[in-house]
């Protein structure tokens, strides 16, 4: 989705199955409404199918999934197919978490757009969407 110029980034935040290691998706959700980004925060317990029609109904820019087991790399590629059937491969797509370098590329292969793992912080995720901002103005 191509944000309207001057409109604030709308950010859907969650996590998937049973991943439940929150606080670092919690702190980053409140950051970035502290930097103006729209935040529609889920929680854990989510399908790739209920985060595909959140994005939908809330009809947001971003969507980013926070992971702390290992099953970020099926879980993305399901989110990236659920949300380009579901006619939203406009929507940018984020993951962070407990991201092993060597599976950034693939994750990028996969269509996912920003990557942030161990060592990242909120200004990374705010100086990234700012650009992907530019970049679909």
């Amino acid at each position: 989705m191509s944000p309207e110029a001057g409109a604030p980034i709308r950010c859907l935040l969650g996590m998937l199955g049973a991943d439940v290691h929150s606080n670092g998706v919690r702190t980053l959700a409140r950051r970035l409404r502290d930097r103006g980004i729209e935040v529609v925060y889920v929680g854990e317990h989510n399908t790739v199918r209920a985060m595909v029609e959140t994005a939908a109904a809330e009809d947001v820019d971003v969507v980013g999934v926070s992971f702390w087991n290992p099953g970020y790399l099926p879980a993305s590629r399901a989110l990236v197919e659920e949300l380009a059937s579901a006619g939203l491969d406009d929507v940018t797509v984020m993951v962070g978490g407990l991201i092993h370098a060597d599976d950034v590329a693939e994750l990028h292969a996969l269509g996912v757009d920003g990557v942030f793992g161990p060592g990242s912080d909120v200004e990374d995720v705010i100086g990234f969407l700012t650009q992907t901002r530019k970049a679909t103005a």
